[in-house]
């Protein structure tokens, strides 16, 4: 079965709000939308570098 890049990244949404406290879902992940999917590689987009440049931050520290 193949799945598009909005299934994929609605299951890694569904993943990720069941595990992080709804405010940090909100104001990390809820913006970013999902742009590509290639071989099993998804892509996203932030809405600004800055956000993006946050969530790398965030996401390093894990």
């Amino acid at each position: 079965m193949t799945k598009d890049r909005n299934t994929v990244w609605d299951n890694c949404l569904r993943t990720i709000k069941s595990s992080i406290a709804a405010q940090s879902y909100k104001t990390w992940f809820e913006p970013i939308k999902p742009v590509h999917l290639d071989n099993a590689v998804l892509t996203i987009q932030s809405p600004t570098s800055f956000f993006m440049n946050g969530w790398k931050s965030i996401m390093s520290a894990c």
